[in-house]
């Protein structure tokens, strides 16, 4: 399992941990902090939003090599559909490409409880900048 390259400022302030990624595929964790929740005490929605874009961008990242790394591409368009709320625990996120092109990568993530239940699933575009590494 290769390790990831580094994440993002915002990443790393969150706490995210890359547990995987490697051949267009992550799995990341995000801990529940108190600092984390709405007014009813859940982790927010932004958070398990973060996560899946997160893990995508580590997942396409794992394609592009080092010179994908952070800032070398960007999520233009981002999915999520909510299926249950977290009250306490973390959350995995897992990701994969499911489509490239030049310059356009297509990414999915499921978002998990610690328990295993899905809570949120993700589908984002994402647009690589002219710098980073093209190789087909």
């Amino acid at each position: 399992m290769k390790k990831p390259l580094t994440l993002s400022p915002f990443g790393r302030h969150l706490g995210v941990e890359v547990l995987e990624a490697e051949d267009g595929f992550a799995r990341i964790r995000l801990p529940y902090r108190p600092e984390f929740t709405n007014p009813a005490g859940k982790l927010h929605g932004g958070a398990i939003a973060t996560a899946a874009d997160t893990c995508m961008a580590v997942a396409i990242g794992s394609v592009l090599g080092e010179l994908g790394g952070p800032g070398r591409h960007s999520t233009v368009k981002l999915e999520i559909r909510y299926k249950a709320s977290v009250t306490n625990g973390e959350i995995i996120a897992e990701a994969k490409v499911v489509r490239r092109k030049p310059r356009v990568f297509l990414g999915e993530a499921v978002i998990k409880n610690g328990n295993g239940e899905v809570v949120a699933i993700a589908k984002a575009t994402f647009m690589v900048r002219d710098n980073a590494s093209q190789g087909e």
